[in-house]
């Protein structure tokens, strides 16, 4: 039985598996400010393509629903992918649920793009596929970026 004075029972402490929402909680403020920002990014990008999707007929409503639908979840993901992928008591593959679930948030706006692909012009399915290219790229640089942080600089 653990005893709650017993040094050792910090030790069982950190092999418990978290839950899901401890997980959550332990990304602190920082991790839920990154989660809102881009929510509000996709709001604001919704925005600026609405008059594009309408000339083109495309559901402007479904595109919004679908970019904002995901971006909690993209947030999370990345920010859960990165918290995992830097913990050195945590094996990697922990964070690939994670990273999946950004993976499917970043690329469901833009898959109901494509498919509405036979009503957009070339221009703008190459537009889309360049920003995919590029942001997607970026994600990825950034958590690079912030898996190599010093684990000792305060997240």
């Amino acid at each position: 039985m653990l005893d709650a004075k017993d040094p050792d029972s910090s030790a069982v402490d950190d092999q418990v598996p978290h839950t899901i929402r401890g997980e959550l909680q332990e990304l602190g403020l920082l991790g839920q400010m990154w989660t809102i920002s881009v929510v509000i990014f996709c709001v604001a990008r919704a925005v600026v393509v609405w008059p594009l999707l309408q000339k083109h007929n495309v559901n402007p409503w479904w595109f919004l629903a679908l970019d904002v639908g995901t971006a909690p979840t993209y947030g999370i993901g990345q920010a859960m992918g990165v918290k995992l992928m830097r913990d050195d008591r945590r094996p990697v593959r922990d964070a690939l649920p994670w990273i999946a679930l950004l993976m499917v948030s970043f690329i469901a706006p833009y898959a109901y793009l494509l498919a509405s692909a036979g009503q957009l012009p070339a221009y703008v399915i190459v537009g889309v596929v360049l920003w995919m290219v590029l942001f997607g790229a970026l994600a990825a640089f950034r958590m690079v970026r912030e898996v190599r942080v010093d684990p000792a600089l305060p997240t």
